[in-house]
């Protein structure tokens, strides 16, 4: 006992410098790890449209869209609405960034984000998230603002070393047009 506290005391900034690198190596990993970086990544492609951006050109809300552009997989990205029973297939990033354009700029307000993401790995290089999408928005300054909350399914591959979404499962909610009648 009494060695081992002698050994203790002469290699203390050892132990100490060891048991540092392991808490840092530990918490690397997790940050590092594929559900971290997913949750990281969905949390990024929230946003946000306030009165102030309103009136920003279209090369502007483009250049802003760009994240959204580089989360989507090159090869194509279907969107499933089950209500409707529709599966719209975009070939064309650029036409999915076109359409998200469209729908943001008929609202004064609006903002996007992901609740309670769990994230499934069903197989190499595959990822499933379901989450809770919540959309404010905000057709006029004279309209209150509308909040919905709908489950979203989306799947994601990785391509190149990152994670890029294929599809995405929404409730009509979400992408219906109940504010403007």
């Amino acid at each position: 006992m009494i060695a081992a506290k002698e050994l203790l005391a002469k290699h203390k900034p050892a132990v100490i410098g060891g048991a540092l690198a392991l808490v840092l190596l530990s918490w690397l990993c997790w940050y590092f790890s594929d559900r971290q970086v997913i949750k990281r990544q969905l949390t990024a492609l929230t946003w946000d449209l306030g009165k102030a951006s309103r009136q920003e050109s279209t090369m502007e809300t483009a250049l802003k869209m760009r994240d959204v552009k580089a989360a989507l997989a090159e090869s194509c990205c279907t969107l499933i609405v089950p209500e409707r029973s529709r599966q719209a297939e975009s070939a064309e990033r650029d036409l999915a960034v076109m359409y998200l354009m469209h729908y943001r700029d008929r609202y004064e307000t609006l903002t996007l984000s992901f609740d309670e993401m769990e994230i499934d790995f069903p197989a190499k290089g595959e990822a499933a998230v379901r989450s809770q999408a919540r959309l404010r928005r905000q057709a006029g300054p004279e309209q209150s603002a509308a909040e919905t909350t709908a489950p979203v399914l989306i799947s994601l591959k990785k391509q190149d070393g990152d994670w890029k979404l294929t599809q995405a499962e929404v409730a009509e909610a979400l992408i219906g047009d109940d504010l403007r009648r």
